[in-house]
């Protein structure tokens, strides 16, 4: 009673079949197969666009260097805004912003309420 094994004629169609469906599989999905190309090169593009908005942002840092550098009156503009400087004689308005305007305002009673400084705390005249 001894079993034979028999082999179908087509086997060696079946056998290649199977390496190339498992081949192709990981080609598809292995370590550097298709879909991590696919994400590199997402990945890429992205890095590719933040570098051109980087290049931009620097030849404008660049051009504001040589402006303040090279033009006093650029220079002096950026000083009076950022350092709040004025020149002798000028007169600067101050409007409130659209924050401060918003916060509610002390009414009178309500300074009425605080308590007022003892006659020690007040200073000698």
């Amino acid at each position: 009673m001894a079993l034979k094994l028999r082999l179908p004629r087509s086997w060696p169609v079946y056998v290649f079949g199977s390496l190339i469906l498992l081949l192709s599989l990981v080609t598809i999905v292995g370590e550097r197969g298709a879909l991590h190309l696919w994400r590199l090169r997402g990945e890429k593009n992205r890095l590719d666009a933040e570098n051109y908005r980087l290049q931009k942002e620097n030849d404008a840092l660049r051009q504001r260097v040589s402006r303040i550098r090279n033009d006093n009156h650029y220079l002096e503009k950026l000083t009076r805004e950022e350092l709040n400087l004025v020149r002798p004689g000028e007169v600067i308005y101050r409007f409130p912003s659209a924050e401060t305007g918003s916060a509610p305002r002390q009414s009178v009673n309500d300074s009425a309420s605080q308590p007022r400084p003892s006659g020690a705390q007040k200073a000698p005249r």
